[in-house]
């Protein structure tokens, strides 16, 4: 019998950005959250015992809206660094999911901080979902 884990409880998201500040722009001023924290790790061994990451340093930010919580991070120095173009469909991607009033409006506010839609919202046909109207957003690079 596998042991019991029933405490476990999502407490944040983290998603790895290229531009910090780009990234608190989108997260406070389009999506309402709010920064709630800040940090420079700078201690590089610690980096590298808790995300396996050689030589690394993180500015990170935590922003809050309601219970949920995201935090970006923005890894300063990093060994072996790559920018991604991942695809939804690719192993490793994620997406964070919202509900809106206004998708449209969203998409309106978003475009002056260099975030896109991959493709018009479309009408779910069938399912749980039947009815909404869902739309995968990206930034710039990866914010």
């Amino acid at each position: 019998m596998p042991e019991d884990v029933s405490g476990i409880a999502v407490h944040h998201f983290g998603i790895t950005v290229s531009s910090l500040k780009t990234s608190l722009n989108f997260w406070i001023n389009i999506l309402g959250f709010e920064l709630i924290g800040r940090d420079l790790l700078e201690d590089r061994d610690f980096v590298r015992d808790v995300t396996g990451v050689r030589d690394g340093s993180i500015e990170l930010a935590m922003l809050a809206r309601g219970p949920h919580v995201i935090e970006l991070l923005e890894y300063k120095t990093a060994h072996g660094r790559k920018a991604l173009a991942f695809q939804a469909c690719d192993s490793g991607g994620s997406h964070v999911g919202f509900m809106v009033r206004d998708v449209d409006a969203i998409l309106r506010r978003a475009a002056p901080y260099g975030w896109s839609a991959f493709g018009a919202p479309q009408v779910v046909a069938k399912g749980p979902w039947t009815g909404r109207r869902v739309v995968y957003l990206r930034g710039r690079a990866t914010c």
